[in-house]
C-alpha cells in the first residue's frame, strides 16, 4: 500500500504581538478534520513557544511543572474536531486502559450533570469556570497529577501556563494566579467544521460520543488549514 501523501507549507503569522514562522504538514488528500489536529497542535505549540520566549526576555519564569495537576481540574473546552481525535486516541489503547478511562469519564460526567453544568449555552465563561472548578473533578486523563496523554492534550491546555506560585492554582477563586498572555489560537478550532462555535467540557467526551454527528465532511489537509486560519483572523 502506498504511503499517504502529505503537503508542507511554512506559515508566517502575526498573532497578537507575536510573530510566528512555523512549517505545518498535513495530508494532501481528502480527510476528516480530525486528521489535521496534529498540525494544529504543532501550530499552537509554536505560538506558545513564542510567548514563552518573549516572557523569558523579561526574566520571568513559568512555574508550571510535571506533577502539579491543579489546572487539570478546570473546565477544558474541546471542539468537535479535537473530540474526534481524542476518541481515536482512546480507541487505540488496550482494552483494560480504555475501560478505566471510561469509568473515570462516567464519574466526572455524573458530577457535572448533578451540578447542572452540562448545559453551557448562554452562560458566562466565568460562571461556568468557577462552578466547574469548585467541583474538584480531575480530568479523566489525569494520573499521578500529570497528563497521561500529554502529547495529545487539548489545544487549550497547551495555552495555559502561569508565572505565579504553583500553590495558588489550587485556590477556589484562582486568586493571585498570573497566566502567561498566550493568544487563544485554540478558539479557531471550535467552528472548524461548523459555522457556529461548537464545544463542550472535555469530561463529557464519552457522553458526546453517544450522539456525536456522523456526517462530517472531508476536505484536503491544506483546505482544513486554510479554514482554520480564516477563523483565526476573523
Amino acid at each position: 500500500m502506498a504511503a499517504e501523501a502529505h503537503s508542507t507549507a511554512t506559515l508566517r503569522l502575526t498573532v497578537g504581538d507575536l510573530r510566528v514562522v512555523h512549517p505545518v504538514t498535513v495530508p494532501s488528500g481528502s480527510v476528516r478534520a480530525s486528521a489535521v489536529v496534529p498540525a494544529l497542535q504543532e501550530l499552537v505549540n509554536a505560538v506558545v513557544g513564542a510567548a514563552e520566549a518573549k516572557l523569558g526576555e523579561s526574566g520571568t519564569a513559568i512555574s508550571c511543572r510535571k506533577g502539579c495537576g491543579a489546572c487539570c481540574r478546570q473546565l477544558v473546552p474541546v471542539s468537535r474536531t479535537e473530540a474526534e481525535r481524542l476518541l481515536g486516541v482512546i480507541e487505540a489503547m488496550p482494552a483494560k486502559r480504555q475501560q478505566a478511562l471510561k469509568e473515570r469519564f462516567a464519574t466526572a460526567a455524573a458530577a457535572i450533570r448533578a451540578a447542572g453544568l452540562d448545559a453551557t449555552a448562554g452562560r458566562a465563561d466565568r460562571e461556568l469556570s468557577v462552578g466547574y472548578f469548585a467541583l474538584g473533578i480531575p480530568c479523566p486523563f489525569l494520573e499521578e497529577e500529570s497528563c497521561s496523554i500529554h502529547p495529545e492534550r487539548p489545544l487549550v491546555c497547551r495555552e495555559y501556563l502561569v508565572t505565579s506560585p504553583a500553590e495558588l492554582c489550587a485556590g477556589p477563586q484562582q486568586k493571585g494566579v498570573t497566566p502567561v498572555p498566550v493568544p487563544k489560537v485554540s478558539m479557531a478550532a471550535r467552528s472548524l467544521q461548523d459555522d457556529s462555535e461548537n464545544w463542550f467540557p472535555l469530561a463529557m467526551l464519552m457522553d458526546w460520543a453517544k450522539t456525536r454527528p456522523r456526517n462530517g465532511v472531508k476536505r484536503t489537509g491544506p483546505e482544513w488549514v486554510q479554514r482554520f486560519l480564516r477563523r483565526l483572523s476573523a
